[in-house]
């Protein structure tokens, strides 16, 4: 071998190692081969896709629209006091509470949304059955001679009113058997725990489950599932499924969405819930107004009291100072004192019920005092008026002013407590249900059509992609010329014969079943079946390459050999053979595979009394050599299975039973095993003058080749020639052989 044939295998090698690049017309032809494939698969998938979503539970979807109305905050009916610190309700507070424990609680409670009853289905199927057939179809023969009759299967309905259980029982799921006369017995696995009668109260015998069923329609033997969940769990379950948001930036509309597989039961879900809502929001406007009410109650006695001590201190000055009277200055100044000191404690009031909201930094509690501070600096600058005036005046000012101070305060609350009990008994809160739940006509999901579009889709996509990969990780050799590449010659393209691989099918099944053992058959050559297929055409040019390529040769014979099992050695041997026999030439076809041997099923023959068995010199040559139904051709089989073929190949009698071949015959072709599994072929290729090696077209591997060549290289063998064999006609392959004509 030259150093630039070693330089090229070994730059080969590493490429393909490293990167390939990638043939997108050849993918593209491999789809196209693989179509019948890749829409059966697709097709599988579709069905599977058809069944799937037709199986799915429709989900229907219920919506409701609240509005939240604008509220005053503070506390209520304090005037226009209660202006300074109005604002509107955030919606992000209202829908959480929309979605609390409390509200959700309720219609919990007033739905018995903690109660499981419906009845058992077969799965999705029974399901599907249920929705798809009336109340008439109750234990179908069919359904009911392929299933158990305890199986729902359409029209069946259960109502269940009240469902007490020990705790030991909440999340527990008991089977409810229906009898005949509106009778029903409850199992718990095989146990019965209770029998009653619809529209009855059924206790069992320790009194830990109390069961009250309204209605139950179905066939005797119909089985229901019952089961009493935990309120949490409940409430959990329809927070998990309530959709509840704003409809536009600070518009102060809601709207609620509930999804359930009961078209029945999401609406009236969602009207509870929206009437819990309300009726929570009226509670908590009637308790802040209750509060108010309680503080100016609790604070009218003690201004009553202030009120009725000043007024007392007052008559008693006016007696001890006979009757002092206030000028008209005074009384000026006493009207601006008292209008001052009433805002001021009904700021205070504000004040008591902001702190219980607010911390100091909040803006509104900041707003309050700083109205307050300046009314304290109004009435500090009066009071600093009031210091110029005599002193009788000042102290009969000042009591003056108490008790202005306090009627007026009194008279104040007096009347905000009659206003409050007004606006108690007349609460609506802030919430208006502006629409109540309605369900749609169709269900919002599952999108069928969608789904089977999917499935399909996946299922093309898994099928090109098998196809692609298949591709991508298979490295068998297509292209003749990567041979070429690596400084091998390719001596010939061999297509598949189909006739052939027909044949050889016909003859795996007689042997199979074992027939016509005993009576010999027709040989299976297939250039004297079919002389004229393109494979037999092929091995004629074979012949030609052949002879010239022996020319230099050292004898006339020709090794033929493989890098791995099932390339077809024995095919293009025997063939080869029989087209150069046909040509009036003598020739040796010896099967060097003393282990696995074939040849003697090709030409029908016995595979004793062969190579194995002269070369430990049981027979003499001419014993050896068998003849054939092919004029001028002669074989020797494999004979027995020696224990050590390669000691018998490296004997002189194998040496001289290739020197008494090659002079007794113009031509001996020798099959061998392949090279990578055993030793023997290269042995026997020091013996012959031409080495040809087989490749299989998509089934062996370029480096296998390479690998194969420099084992032969490494024993001292030359490769004379490649030949590629089963070459297909493929669409992937375009541009790599042309046949030049098409044939049948």
């Amino acid at each position: 071998m030259t150093e630039q044939i070693k330089k090229s295998r070994l730059s080969a090698n590493n490429d393909e190692q490293a990167s390939d690049d990638i043939d997108f017309a050849r993918y593209f032809n491999l789809l196209l081969e693989s179509k019948f494939l890749i829409v059966t698969v697709t097709g599988i998938f579709a069905l599977v896709g058809i069944v799937f979503a037709l199986l799915q539970t429709p989900i229907y979807k219920a919506d409701a629209l609240v509005q939240i109305e604008q509220k005053a905050s503070g506390v209520p009916g304090l005037g226009d006091m209660e202006e300074l610190f109005g604002a509107e309700s955030k919606a992000i507070t209202e829908i959480e509470l929309l979605k609390s424990r409390k509200v959700l609680g309720d219609a919990v409670d007033h739905l018995k949304l903690d109660i499981v009853a419906t009845p058992k289905y077969l799965g999705k199927l029974g399901q599907y059955y249920d929705r798809t057939h009336n109340a008439t179809s109750f234990n179908n023969p069919l359904i009911a001679s392929l299933f158990s009759d305890s199986y729902a299967w359409g029209g069946e309905d259960i109502t269940v009113r009240q469902l007490k259980v020990a705790d030991r029982y909440l999340g527990h799921y008991f089977e409810l058997f229906l009898e005949a006369n509106n009778r029903f017995s409850l199992y718990s696995g095989e146990q019965k725990l209770l029998s009653g009668s619809t529209n009855e109260v059924a206790k069992s015998a320790n009194n830990d489950i109390q069961l009250l069923v309204t209605n139950l329609v179905g066939e005797p033997g119909t089985a229901f599932v019952v089961s009493k969940l935990y309120r949490a769990d409940a409430i959990a379950n329809l927070q998990h499924s309530l959709q509840v948001a704003e409809k536009g930036k600070q518009s102060g509309i809601l709207t609620l969405a509930l999804e359930g597989p009961n078209r029945r039961k999401a609406e009236r879900t969602l009207n509870a819930i929206a009437d819990a809502f309300l009726l929570q929001n009226v509670k908590r406007m009637s308790q802040e107004v209750e509060k108010s009410i309680e503080f100016l109650n609790s604070e009218l006695p003690k201004i009553d009291g202030k009120q009725i001590a000043a007024e007392e201190q007052l008559n008693k000055y006016r007696l001890d100072n006979d009757s002092v009277d206030l000028t008209l200055e005074t009384e000026s100044v006493l009207e601006q004192l008292v209008e001052i000191e009433t805002k001021i404690h009904e700021l205070s009031f504000l004040e008591v019920d902001i702190a219980q909201k607010y911390t100091k930094e909040h803006p509104r509690y900041v707003s309050l005092l700083a109205k307050k501070r300046d009314l304290e600096a109004q009435k500090a600058q009066l009071n600093q008026n009031v210091k110029g005036l005599p002193k009788a005046q000042q102290q009969i000012l000042r009591m003056a002013r108490d008790v202005e101070v306090n009627q007026q305060i009194y008279l104040a609350l007096l009347n905000k407590v009659q206003e409050l009990n007004v606006v108690k008994a007349s609460t609506v809160g802030n919430i208006n249900i502006v629409d109540y739940a309605q369900v749609g006509r169709y269900p919002i999901k599952p999108k069928k059509s969608l789904i089977v579009v999917i499935i399909t889709m996946l299922g093309g996509f898994l099928a090109v992609a098998f196809v692609i990969l298949k591709a991508a990780f298979h490295r068998g050799v297509t292209n003749p010329s990567e041979f070429e590449d690596v400084g091998l010659t390719v001596y010939a393209t061999i297509p598949l014969s189909e006739e052939h691989v027909k044949r050889t099918q016909k003859q795996k099944l007689r042997e199979k079943v074992k027939s016509n053992t005993k009576k010999r058959q027709a040989t299976e050559l297939l250039a004297e079946v079919n002389s004229s297929d393109m494979a037999i055409e092929a091995i004629r040019s074979l012949r030609t390459s052949l002879h010239f390529a022996m020319l230099e040769a050292k004898n006339n014979v020709v090794m033929i050999s493989g890098a791995s099992p099932e390339v077809g050695k024995s095919f293009v041997s025997s063939n080869l053979a029989a087209v150069i026999a046909q040509a009036g030439q003598k020739v040796l076809l010896v099967d060097g595979d003393m282990r696995k041997g074939y040849l003697q099923k090709v030409f029908n023959t016995q595979w004793d009394n062969g190579l194995s068995d002269h070369l430990i010199g049981d027979i003499t040559f001419e014993q050896t050599v068998k003849d054939t139904s092919t004029d001028n051709l002669h074989i020797v089989t494999r004979g027995q299975v020696p224990p050590n073929p390669s000691e018998l190949l490296m004997s002189e009698h194998f040496t001289n039973f290739i020197n008494k071949a090659s002079a007794d015959y113009d031509l001996v072709i020798i099959d061998t095993p392949p090279i990578l599994a055993v030793t023997d072929a290269a042995i026997i290729g020091n013996q012959a003058g031409t080495t040809l090696m087989l490749a299989r077209y998509d089934m062996s591997p370029l480096k296998e080749i390479i690998t194969a060549a420099n084992r032969f290289d490494l024993n001292g063998v030359e490769i004379k020639g490649l030949i590629f064999n089963a070459v297909e006609k493929r669409n992937s392959d375009y541009g790599y052989y042309n046949y030049g004509y098409d044939y049948k």
